[in-house]
C-alpha cells in the first residue's frame, strides 16, 4: 500500500528546484507506488539516485526530465 503523504508536502516537493533531492518514499508517493515497487524502480535505474552517507535521494531533476520524456512518448 502506498504511503501517504500530506497535499502540503506534495506541493512543496512540486515546488523543490529541480537541483534538489528527494526522498525515495516522497516519490513513491508522487506516484502512488508502494514502497517496494519505488526500491525495484530505484534498483532496475528507472528514477535516478544519488546516495548520502546511509540514504537514497531521488535526483528531483532528473526524475523531472525522465517524467517528460514519458510523458512525451
Amino acid at each position: 500500500m502506498p504511503k501517504k503523504v500530506s497535499p502540503e508536502r506534495l506541493r512543496e516537493i512540486q515546488e523543490l528546484p529541480d537541483d534538489a533531492r528527494v526522498r525515495v518514499c516522497d516519490i513513491a508517493a508522487l506516484e502512488d507506488v508502494s514502497m517496494s515497487t519505488a526500491w525495484r524502480r530505484v534498483r532496475d535505474g528507472h528514477w535516478p539516485v544519488v546516495r548520502v552517507g546511509g540514504t537514497t535521494r531521488v535526483l528531483l531533476g532528473a526524475y523531472r526530465r525522465k517524467q517528460q520524456i514519458a510523458d512525451w512518448g
